[in-house]
């Protein structure tokens, strides 16, 4: 089953935890969600918002459950999912991913011949995935053409870490991560 809007329209750490374990389809290709990254839109100073007048331009003017595309340092587009709700709005960064179907495909866009290393990142599953800058705006929830999130039926169990390559707003714990995946882009405490 898809996953809606409604799913996004949560706070972004409660989101972000959630959905760690979801389906994420993209054309032939698709994986479980293991590693994500909440972002708050208020009081995060590692957030777009925080410095980025045309991150809080976004949220006002899309929906929850719509991309944010951006591209990281000039090398590698991430993708984002937009989280509005009564408990604040964020973003989502799908940091890790468990390849399960599509893989000679997404091997061929990676040019790497290891599952484990095809989506263990956030630009090496924008790669996998061919999702870029063209993607940003588009829905992940109202009639996707190109990319969406399903409910699995994994029993996941998911952990808490701090947050990869920023240098404000550090010590929050709000990477969540599939406990003892082999997938997921650092592990826990390193």
């Amino acid at each position: 089953m898809r996953i809606s809007s409604k799913f996004f329209e949560k706070g972004p750490v409660a989101a972000a935890k959630a959905l760690v374990g979801k389906r994420m389809i993209c054309g032939e290709c698709s994986g479980i969600v293991v590693e994500t990254e909440a972002y708050a839109a208020e009081n995060d100073k590692a957030a777009h918002t925080f410095t980025k007048p045309s991150a809080k331009d976004f949220i006002s003017n899309n929906k929850a459950g719509t991309a944010y595309i951006y591209l990281n340092y000039g090398m590698y587009w991430l993708a984002n999912v937009l989280v509005k709700g009564n408990e604040g709005n964020g973003f989502i960064l799908i940091r890790a991913i468990r390849p399960d179907k599509g893989i000679a495909l997404m091997m061929e866009r990676r040019g790497k011949k290891k599952i484990g290393d095809l989506c263990s990142g956030p630009g090496k599953l924008t790669i996998a995935f061919n999702i870029g800058g063209e993607d940003h705006g588009k829905s992940f929830t109202r009639n996707p053409k190109k990319f969406w999130f399903e409910e699995t039926k994994e029993v996941t169990t998911v952990t808490s870490d701090k947050r990869i390559g920023i240098s404000r707003s550090k010590n929050l714990l709000w990477r969540f991560l599939e406990k003892d995946s082999k997938f997921v882009s650092k592990k826990k405490g390193r």
